[in-house]
């Protein structure tokens, strides 16, 4: 059963690159990223329970995770594919994650502003595609690409509480 967890976390780690190279891209996330994050814990919590712990707790990060995020994007401070990337993402994390999640995604996102302030500042690319990040902070708006940030985040914080590296263990043991 550890396979379909494994197909499971697959999946959410492609479609987590998928949403920064949107977010990169256009300053959008698709609302379908988020959605195949949301889809992919039902079977890879079905699959190992215990794995994941107490369901409730996924639910509760997700919970703290979009009240936080949602009064970002009510203030002008996130886009709303951030908002719902990052609560799609907390379930995943669940409570005992999210302070790392947290901690991850604020140090990333700081990194991410810096280079935004800087491409505002110098202008070091010549011609970028018109409507992405670089190009919309070149011509003077303010941008961060959250996404990056929202991502790193996450899987910060799945290796932090040992998600990761327990998934991989089953592997190999299923493989010997």
């Amino acid at each position: 059963m550890v396979w379909i967890t494994l197909l499971a976390t697959a999946a959410i780690f492609a479609t987590t690159l998928l949403a920064c190279v949107s977010d990169v891209r256009s300053l959008k996330i698709p609302n379908l990223y988020s959605i195949i994050i949301l889809a992919a814990f039902v079977p890879a919590v079905l699959a190992t329970p215990d794995l994941f712990g107490k369901w409730w707790e996924h639910l509760g990060a997700m919970g703290v995770i979009f009240i936080i995020t949602y009064l970002m994007f009510a203030a002008g401070m996130m886009g709303g594919g951030d908002t719902k990337l990052g609560s799609a993402l907390a379930l995943w994390v669940g409570l005992p994650g999210v302070l790392p999640y947290v901690i991850w995604m604020g140090f990333s996102g700081g990194i991410v502003a810096l280079l935004s302030i800087y491409f505002k500042k110098k202008k070091p690319f010549k011609s970028p595609r018109a409507g992405s990040w670089v190009a919309q902070v070149q011509e003077g708006r303010n941008a961060v690409p959250y996404g990056l940030a929202i991502s790193f985040g996450a899987w910060a914080a799945l290796w932090h509480k040992g998600f990761i590296t327990h998934q991989l263990d089953e592997v190999l043991k299923a493989i010997n």
